[in-house]
């Protein structure tokens, strides 16, 4: 029997949107325990799927801009789709070959579920998940909003274009380039739509999962800061000295254990993270450039579009600086307890063994972007300062 009694519903609570997307994409890491090889089979085939719809989205996109078009300016305008697609596609591959560590950190937030016994603790970690869902039902939102203004709404709403040469243009959602295939004609303008349609999916739903995997992992890092802050005071308060080494054992092994758990959350997501900060930041250079040569056009479905857009990624951005933030907040909240402690209260032989526990507490760790940006909320106010700057550096070259 586990420690928790409700630790099945607990678990299946905390884990249930993160494994709905994670399996999308076929990155979920735990098989399912009656069917191990078709689990295996499904995941093979959801991955080559992904990576098919990509490539079959980002290479004639490359083709178009490369050998059709000439102009600097038309080529801006229709690259930023195509950096969109190689950043998502350079973080799953990035997530794939790092799959055994997303599994050994989901294992320890199910060993912290399994093992949560005080009622205070409980109702922390379940406060948190709440938010996290919140958070990660928010991003989809705003992420698949995007994608279907993007992918249908858009290119339907434009209609078809005649040109002055009196040749009939059916819009995609994004420029291709097949070589020895017309993307007009019919079938295989139906094809290329419904491959671009799905690679958007694929796209946004790595988006999704990666999220989710980084709010999951810092809210319930922050949960369990939370857990330390009571063991510490219960330590102190304790008035039986016969357990007070029980007591300070307890207090360490937590600290010991959310430390090294929020190190492998880092070591698994500093690139990923990175990679995303960057992207993001790139992406909102572009879609303000595509909102401003669409206000000067008037369009007003293209401009709603872009301006969707900027939101997606300026909310992406301030929310995985938030996360940064929130580990900031509660690794101060334990350096400030751990400092202020009552140790004239206890025997001296114990409150000299505190030295290292307050030590340690001191030097709180961070969640980090490529292992050199803090994700913080200076960060974000950096990144947008820094994207404005790169959107008129656009601005000049048009």
């Amino acid at each position: 029997m586990f420690a928790n009694k409700y630790y099945e519903r607990d678990i299946e609570n905390a884990f249930a949107m993160n494994r709905f997307f994670f399996r999308i994409i076929g990155m979920w890491p735990f098989a399912r325990a009656n069917s191990p090889l078709l689990k295996s089979m499904e995941t093979v085939a959801l991955v080559l799927a992904c990576f098919v719809s990509l490539l079959s989205e980002l290479i004639p996109t490359m083709l178009y801009v490369f050998m059709v078009l000439t102009d600097a300016r038309l080529r801006l305008r229709v690259v930023g789709n195509a950096i969109f697609t190689a950043v998502e596609l350079v973080k799953y591959v990035y997530v794939l070959f790092y799959k055994s560590q997303v599994r050994s950190c989901l294992i320890l937030v199910d060993e912290d579920w399994r093992n949560v016994v005080n009622p205070s603790d409980r109702v922390s970690m379940l406060d948190k998940v709440r938010i996290g869902k919140r958070l990660l039902a928010m991003c989809a939102l705003f992420v698949y909003l995007t994608g279907m203004s993007f992918r249908i709404i858009m290119p339907l709403s434009t209609g078809k274009v005649v040109t002055p040469q009196n040749v009939t243009i059916r819009p995609l959602p994004c420029v291709s380039y097949l070589v020895v295939l017309d993307v007009q004609r019919s079938p295989v303008y139906e094809i290329v739509f419904f491959v671009q349609f799905l690679s958007g999916f694929v796209k946004y739903t790595i988006t999704v999962a990666t999220f989710g995997f980084v709010t999951l992992c810092a809210m319930h890092y922050c949960a369990q800061a939370d857990a330390l802050v009571t063991l510490i005071n219960d330590f102190v308060n304790e008035n039986r000295p016969e357990r007070l080494n029980k007591r300070l054992a307890t207090v360490v092994e937590h600290q010991i254990r959310i430390r090294n758990f929020l190190q492998l959350v880092q070591s698994v997501t500093q690139y990923p993270n990175l990679i995303e900060v960057l992207g993001s930041t790139i992406m909102i250079c572009f879609a303000g450039y595509y909102a401003i040569a669409e206000w000067e056009n008037h369009n007003i479905v293209r401009l709603l579009t872009y301006f969707i857009s900027l939101a997606m990624f300026l909310f992406n951005i301030f929310i995985y600086c938030y996360m940064g933030e929130q580990i900031v907040e509660q690794g101060e909240k334990i350096a400030l307890t751990a400092c202020t402690l009552e140790w004239h209260r206890l025997p001296d032989a114990k409150a000299r063994e505190l030295i290292l526990l307050i030590s340690i507490s001191d030097t709180p760790l961070k969640l980090k972007a490529g292992n050199f940006i803090e994700l913080c909320l200076r960060t974000f106010g950096n990144i947008v300062k820094m994207a404005v700057t790169y959107l008129n550096l656009l601005r000049s070259i048009e």
